[in-house]
């Protein structure tokens, strides 16, 4: 092998590295940042982040000892940070919204928008929408489906001993009236 082509070889195979190199950097960086940001919620709620998760423009945390979601998301500059109380929600449910495309022979389905509907003990209280992907103004559909089923199962087992609590108080209070009366 001739000695001329090895300097040429390390610069061309340097050259291939480094995008892959910058965009894992980018990529952490951005993490950081999230992460940073999502803490910053917590902390304003006296919560401390201890389980996350990134997907694309977004990170959702829970604080497990305080039962709160935390989510934090940023799409062409516009930030979006929430809050989300469990111990005050009744349920959480996935709603997937999408729109059939006609093609000449077939016909598929295309996601339109990915979002979290929590519903408030308070009756009177509106759902509480997290808003994972929209099709309009999103990074293209990766992680957000599967990271989604995850977190709902995560959400809703949160939720599940809390109605377990609100059902055994009520059984206490039945037990308690009985033998008063």
């Amino acid at each position: 092998m001739d000695l001329g082509i090895i300097p040429i070889m390390v610069i061309i195979v340097t050259i291939c590295i480094l995008p892959f190199i910058f965009m894992s950097r980018s990529r952490k960086k951005r993490e950081k940042k999230f992460l940073q940001s999502l803490s910053k919620i917590a902390e304003k709620h006296n919560c401390n982040i201890t389980q996350h998760e990134f997907c694309g423009d977004f990170v959702i945390g829970l604080d497990e000892n305080a039962n709160a979601v935390f989510f934090f998301k940023q799409v062409n500059n516009i930030e979006t940070a929430k809050y989300i109380n469990l111990t005050k929600i009744q349920s959480c449910t996935m709603i997937n919204t999408s729109k059939t495309i006609k093609a000449k022979n077939s016909s598929y389905k295309e996601i339109d928008k990915l979002e979290f509907s929590f519903l408030p003990n308070a009756k009177y209280k509106p759902n509480i929408l997290l808003e994972f992907y929209n099709y309009d103004e999103s990074l293209p559909l990766s992680c957000q489906l599967e990271l989604m089923e995850k977190w709902l199962k995560i959400i809703n087992d949160k939720l599940v001993p809390q109605k377990n609590k609100e059902a055994q108080k009520h059984e206490s209070k039945k037990v308690y009236s009985a033998t008063v009366a």
